[in-house]
């Protein structure tokens, strides 16, 4: 599960995407238990 955080947190950093836990956009460092990846404003397009 670490390793899937970890990568997530590359991915924030690049801007692709964000991390939340619950209602609130959150640092993955200190969040515990499930968290949700979803797209920035930054996430390239799809064509």
């Amino acid at each position: 599960m670490e390793a899937a955080r970890l990568a997530a947190r590359g991915f924030v950093a690049d801007g692709i995407i964000e991390i939340s836990q619950g209602v609130c956009s959150d640092d993955s460092s200190h969040a515990r238990g499930p968290i949700r990846l979803r797209r920035s404003k930054n996430f390239p397009p799809i064509c």
